[in-house]
């Protein structure tokens, strides 16, 4: 019976291994991930039970297959959580190659503590056993740091891009070496030889403190990039607000220069009793005065100037535009965040409608606030259907493209916002509620 007990001690050592890498990457999975991660991890547990009982059965419980085991079994497990969890390659192969780094080192301590009893133990099959039994009762001793380390390793989505490829595959090169050594015989090597290794749980730590370091630095940098981003919109918005208030005055100016010309035309055309031509005239100046007004949608000088900027472009696109904005002098959330937000979904709403669409190009805006609370709501065109993450978020179809999203993420984690997409017969919809 002791290759059943084997069997299940190296199938629990893998199990606890593959969560390691699961707690890395729990955070961003969605629920059915997780559901399909769990069936088929058990799938992949029954498959390699099999596989390692009859082994055992058939050649007895002898070191190289031990080892060889140890050292190869992680592979299925590894495709399984691949295939289930499709993320950044580079990203799977950094959170293994550190699971590994970990697992090698309880590894390690287990055999040192295995030597501690050497006199009580003297068949092979009791020393590959005793190692086997102690990984998992070390696993569970160091659960509560491991747990701690594991969940803040995954680095962002880009940091491999930025920091260079090769660190994915850093904390396997370092440790290497000590692999030539495991493999050969016996099970358990001498005391220098394990004491020699006790640098393993340093590489980990190094590994950690530089993905930890530099994770701030590019999160760091990416707000820079953020702030830099949204003081050019809004220097781009004041700056178009103000030239529609520029051309408003200059047509004024034009009108109240043309005002005592204007007055004595139509009191030519009184003394002729020509009221058709008076009021035909009246109407033409009536439109033209229309063309001065810059339209005033909210007391708030940036959402005002994002909307005046991002409307009136969407018109001279040709595209409808219908608006409702209601919103109080105070308003509980940051103005430049709202200015962000509606810069950059409205900006999204017109490149939609800038492409070849059937039928008329519509934006809608909606903006109500009643009590303490907001609703904001964008209606547009759309050419094709959106498609949406494993997150329901609209996912950027060229590259450099998203941003928006990144200002709706923004926005939702600061004020618990609610939000809601979707596309259906042409349209794309977003709406987005908040209370404050």
């Amino acid at each position: 019976m002791d290759f059943i007990v084997l069997t299940g001690l190296i199938v629990l050592i893998q199990m606890l291994d593959s969560w390691l890498r699961y707690v890395a990457f729990r955070n961003t999975m969605t629920k059915s991930e997780k559901i399909t991660l769990a069936r088929r991890f058990a799938i992949c547990a029954v498959f390699c039970a099999v596989v390692y009982a009859f082994t055992f059965y058939r050649f007895g419980i002898i070191s190289p297959i031990y080892k060889f085991f140890l050292m190869t079994g992680w592979i299925p497990w590894l495709v399984v959580f691949m295939l289930t969890v499709r993320r950044n390659f580079l990203a799977h192969i950094f959170i293994f190659t550190m699971s590994f780094v970990w697992v090698t080192s309880q590894h390690n301590w287990s055999a040192i503590i295995v030597i501690f009893f050497d006199d009580f133990i003297k068949s092979e099959t009791q020393i590959i056993l005793s190692h086997a039994a102690l990984y998992p009762l070390l696993f569970l001793l160091f659960l509560p740091i491991e747990r701690h380390f594991f969940s803040k390793l995954l680095p962002p989505k880009d940091f491999f891009k930025e920091y260079g490829k090769l660190i994915a595959f850093l904390p396997f090169i370092v440790i290497s070496g000590s692999l030539f050594l495991w493999i050969q015989e016996p099970v358990v090597h001498s005391w220098a030889e394990r004491f020699s290794r006790t640098y393993i749980p340093f590489v980990f730590f190094f590994f950690y403190t530089y993905i930890l370091n530099s994770t701030e630095r590019l999160n760091e940098k990416h707000r820079m990039n953020r702030n830099f981003r949204r003081m050019k919109e809004q220097i781009a918005m004041l700056t178009e607000y103000n030239r529609l208030m520029q051309v408003g005055h200059e047509k004024i100016a034009v009108m109240r220069h043309d005002l005592r010309h204007s007055y004595r035309l139509i009191d030519v055309m009184l003394q002729k009793k020509d009221f058709a031509a008076i009021k035909e005239y009246v109407s033409s100046q009536e439109s033209l005065l229309t063309e001065t007004v810059v339209k005033n949608f909210c007391t708030q000088p940036l959402v005002n100037a994002a909307l005046s900027f991002y409307l009136s472009h969407a018109e001279n696109l040709g595209v409808s535009v219908r608006y409702k904005v209601n919103l109080p002098e105070k308003i509980a959330v940051d103005e430049n965040d709202l200015a962000l937000l509606v810069s950059n979904l409205l900006e999204n709403a017109i490149n939609a409608c800038s492409k070849p669409i059937s039928g008329e190009k519509i934006i809608s805006v909606k903006i109500q606030t009643r009590e303490n609370q907001c609703v904001l709501e964008i209606i547009n065109s759309c050419g094709s259907n959106v498609i949406f993450d494993e997150k329901n978020y609209p996912q950027a179809s060229e590259e450099g493209h998203g941003f928006g999203m990144e200002s709706v993420k923004l926005f939702n984690q600061k004020y618990h916002a609610y939000t809601d997409f979707q596309s259906k017969g042409g349209f794309f919809k977003v709406t987005m509620y908040w209370r404050f």
